[in-house]
C-alpha cells in the first residue's frame, strides 16, 4: 500500500476538559499568534479548529506514529451541505491552523491531488511530528485524558441507510441507558493487540486496510426502519479487525479467546420454521460444512447466510458476498460461478429453509441475535467481566471463558429462542489450555453434550413408537 493511503479521516468528536490539555492548546495558540500566523482570524474560531486538529493528531500518533490524518482542503468540502460545514468547521480557520502548525514544525502536511488522466487521487493528509508530541508530553498529557463526545447511542436508519430522527420511548430510553452503562463499564479496561505496532501496520498495509482507531471502544445499536429490525451492536474497533488479527486482542494485557454461536443464523431460520436443528440433523452436524468445499469456506458461509437472507435478489447477494471475500478471504475465488456454486450447495444442504433466502428478513434475524447479545453483555457486566461483542460471538479474557459460555447458553433459554446452537471456542494467539480455569469450561461443554445426547435418544425412542 502506498503510504499516502495509510490514513484515516479526521475525527472532530474528540474532547477533553483536562487543564493539561488546555495548557497545550493555549501554548500553541500563543505561538501561532506571536508568529503572526493567524493574523485577523477570529480567536474563538481558531481555538475550536486548533483543538480538533491537535487532539486527533495526538490520538493517532499514540496508536501508530506513521498514521496520517486525512482532511479536505477544497473549499467545496466546506459548503453548507457538506459534512465539514455540518460539523461547524470552516475552510479558512482549518487551513490557517494547519498551515501555521506546519510552519512551526508541529505537523507534516501533504497536499492532496487528483489525477484527471487516471481518475484517482489522494486527499490532503497530516501527522504529528516528534516536536508536537514532546510539547504535549511536557504538559503531562496522557491519551486517557481525551475522550469522544457523547452522542446518540441508539440509531435508526431508513431504507437508504441514512440516519433518521425518532421520538424517544420507554423502550429506546431503556436501551440507551443499558448502552451508556456498558460503555462506561468497558472504558475502565485497556483494550489492545499483543502484536507490535510495526506488525499490525505491515499486515494492514498488505491488505489495504485503514489504520485502527483504538479510541473507538464505544458500542452503538443500529436499527433498520423500525425498532424490530436490526439493532446489532456496532462501532467497536475490534469488530472491523480482519479475523487474522482478532486472535491477538487483549483486555488489560491479558490473553483473550472468542466463543462463537455455531450456525446461529441458520438455526434461527430453522426456529422460524418451527424446527429444532439438532433433532433433524443430529448432534454432530456442522450446519456450515459443505462436503465439496471443506473447512476453507466455513467462516465465509457464516456471513454469507445473513447476506442471502437479507438481500432480495441473488444478484445483490453475490455482489455482497464478493465484497466480503475480497476483504476478508483473499485466498478464495470471488467469481460469480464460484459464489453461485456455494449458494446452490447451501440450498442442497438446507432445503428446509431455502424459501427464506432472498426474503429480506435479515433485519429480523439481526434483531433476534441483538437481543441475545444484549442479554450476554448485561449478564457479564453484572459479574464485572468485560466482553467484546462481534455480533454472534464474544471475546473475553481467558479466565472468564466458563462464565461467558454459561451466559451464552442461558441467553437463549431466558429469551425463549428455539434451536439453541452449539457454542465453540476460537483459541486466542496467546492462549494456553493448561490453565485451571479451562477445566471448568470443558466440564460445562461435556455436561451440555451429555444432556443433548439424552434428549436426542428420547426423541428417537418417541419417533420409533409413533
Amino acid at each position: 500500500m502506498d503510504e499516502r493511503q495509510y490514513s484515516r479521516a479526521i475525527d472532530v468528536h474528540r474532547i477533553s476538559e483536562y487543564p493539561e490539555v488546555q495548557n497545550v492548546i493555549n501554548s500553541l495558540l500563543s505561538e501561532l499568534n506571536d508568529s503572526n500566523l493567524i493574523k485577523n482570524s477570529p480567536r474563538k474560531r481558531i481555538l475550536k479548529h486548533l483543538k480538533v486538529v491537535i487532539l486527533d493528531l495526538y490520538v493517532s500518533y499514540m496508536g501508530d506514529p506513521l498514521v496520517y490524518v486525512s482532511y479536505p482542503r477544497s473549499k467545496d468540502a466546506y459548503r453548507q451541505d457538506q459534512r465539514m460545514k455540518q460539523l461547524f468547521l470552516g475552510y479558512g480557520p482549518m487551513t490557517t491552523v494547519i498551515n501555521g502548525l506546519a510552519s512551526l514544525g508541529y505537523l507534516q502536511d501533504h497536499r492532496g491531488f487528483y489525477d484527471q488522466g487516471r481518475k484517482t487521487g489522494f486527499q490532503s493528509r497530516m501527522r504529528a511530528t516528534p516536536k508536537l508530541i514532546d510539547l504535549i508530553e511536557n504538559y503531562s498529557v496522557a491519551p486517557s485524558m481525551i475522550s469522544l463526545e457523547d452522542d446518540q447511542l441508539i440509531i435508526l436508519r431508513d431504507a437508504d441507510k441514512e440516519d433518521i430522527p425518532y421520538e424517544a420511548t420507554d423502550e429506546t430510553s431503556a436501551m440507551e441507558a443499558t448502552l451508556q452503562s456498558y460503555n462506561a463499564f468497558l472504558s475502565q479496561y485497556e483494550l489492545g493487540l499483543s502484536l507490535c505496532t510495526e506488525e499490525v501496520r505491515d499486515f494492514l498495509q498488505s491488505r489495504r486496510i485503514a489504520p485502527i482507531d483504538y479510541t473507538r471502544n464505544r458500542l452503538y445499536r443500529i436499527f433498520n426502519e423500525d425498532f424490530t429490525s436490526g439493532g446489532r451492536f456496532y462501532r467497536g474497533w475490534w469488530q472491523n479487525l480482519p479475523r487474522e488479527l482478532r486472535q491477538y486482542i487483549t483486555i488489560d494485557g491479558e490473553p483473550c479467546s472468542e466463543l462463537d454461536y455455531s450456525g446461529q443464523h441458520l438455526l434461527l431460520l430453522y426456529g422460524l420454521e418451527g424446527d429444532e436443528y439438532r433433532w433433524l440433523k443430529g448432534l454432530n452436524d456442522d450446519p456450515y460444512y459443505l462436503e465439496d468445499y471443506g473447512e476453507d469456506v466455513r467462516s465465509l458461509l457464516k456471513v454469507a447466510v445473513l447476506i442471502l437472507v437479507n438481500e432480495t435478489s441473488e444478484t445483490k447477494a453475490i455482489r455482497a458476498i464478493r465484497q466480503k471475500i475480497n476483504y476478508d478471504y483473499p485466498d478464495l475465488d470471488s467469481t460469480d460461478d464460484y459464489i453461485k456454486s456455494l449458494i446452490e450447495a447451501l440450498k442442497d444442504k438446507h432445503p428446509e429453509i431455502k424459501d427464506q433466502l432472498f426474503s429480506g428478513k435479515g433485519g429480523e434475524l439481526q434483531y433476534q441475535d441483538s437481543q441475545i447479545a444484549e442479554y450476554v453483555l448485561k449478564d457479564m457486566q453484572a459479574r464485572a467481566q468485560p466482553v467484546l461483542p462481534v455480533h454472534d460471538s464474544f471475546i473475553v479474557q481467558d479466565k472468564y471463558m466458563a462464565h461467558l459460555y454459561s451466559s451464552m447458553k442461558e441467553a437463549y433459554r431466558m429469551l425463549g429462542v428455539d434451536s439453541i446452537p452449539e457454542v465453540k471456542i476460537k483459541k486466542g494467539a496467546n492462549t494456553t489450555f493448561d490453565k485451571p480455569y479451562f477445566m471448568q469450561l470443558w466440564e460445562l461443554m461435556d455436561a451440555e453434550s451429555k444432556i443433548n445426547q439424552k434428549e436426542l435418544e428420547s426423541i428417537k425412542k418417541l419417533e420409533d413408537l409413533l
